[in-house]
């Protein structure tokens, strides 16, 4: 990786991928989208036990989106290097969802734009008091190219989504709380901290069951219920079968002391 992007493991189980252009407010370039994208391959294959990947930005802010500037130097001006740009930026947020690691995004200042596709595409949303969130393609007159339309309304449902997306309107970290697309709004002095504890508890638990989670949640909101129910359940067989991690949670489930009486209250 080059220094655009920082790759760091501070402990088993966690990745941490940081974007690395405060200067920029890290917004995205072409060779930002790569370094993510290879870090996303070198992930699965250097580390096969990581069960959480942090995504976070450097300096003053999350992501400012699309460097606009370096769009303007040549690239909108040429529309197949525009169009495969955004390809890429597309290809990379589906990578992100479909990660077989759960996504965590810890947010702080500017995440707008392409900046709040890339935490649509995430699992979890960890976000500061002062964020600055939202997709403000509308204002520049864009329209999203990586998700911003389709996900958002998966999230949070239509009426707020449409409200977000027509406007441009800017949400903290306890706005996104409040609507559901962040799981928990901290200082930013606490931010990091907050996002590791997070993970560290995640990742403490199956990497392969936690893959099936969250492909079972993913899966699942796009079919019928009755089809995603069949489908959990095939997947706990498969899990059973192949993992020996169940039978190890069983037994130390079993063998501990819960503080649950077997008699009920009276």
């Amino acid at each position: 990786m080059t220094e655009i992007l920082r790759v760091d493991r501070p402990e088993r189980g966690v990745v941490m991928l940081t974007l690395n252009r405060p200067r920029q407010l890290n917004a995205l370039n072409g060779a930002l989208v790569d370094e993510l994208l290879a870090a996303l391959e070198s992930v699965d294959g250097e580390w096969p036990d990581t069960g959480v990947i942090v995504l976070n930005g450097a300096g003053r802010a999350f992501c400012a989106g699309v460097d606009l500037k370096w769009v303007n130097s040549g690239v909108l001006q040429d529309p197949a290097a525009h169009n495969a740009f955004h390809d890429k930026l597309n290809e990379l947020c589906h990578r992100l969802e479909s990660a077989r690691q759960v996504v965590v995004a810890a947010v702080h200042g500017y995440a707008v734009a392409g900046g709040f596709e890339l935490l649509l595409a995430c699992d979890l949303v960890i976000a500061a008091k002062n964020a600055c969130m939202g997709d403000n393609h509308i204002r520049h007159n864009f329209l999203p190219a990586a998700g911003g339309s389709q996900r958002l309304p998966r999230k949070i449902g239509v009426p707020r989504s449409l409200y977000l997306l027509l406007t441009g309107h800017r949400m903290d970290g306890d706005e996104a709380l409040r609507c559901g697309l962040a799981c928990e709004s901290v200082e930013e002095s606490e931010l990091i901290g907050t996002a590791m504890k997070l993970a560290r508890g995640i990742a403490g638990s199956d990497a392969r069951a936690l893959s099936s989670m969250k492909s079972l949640v993913r899966r699942g909101m796009e079919l019928p219920l009755a089809e995603a129910l069949w489908i959990e359940l095939h997947e706990q067989h498969r899990y059973r079968s192949a993992s020996a991690a169940l039978e190890q949670g069983v037994a130390d489930f079993a063998n501990r002391d819960t503080g649950i009486s077997a008699q009920p209250p009276t």
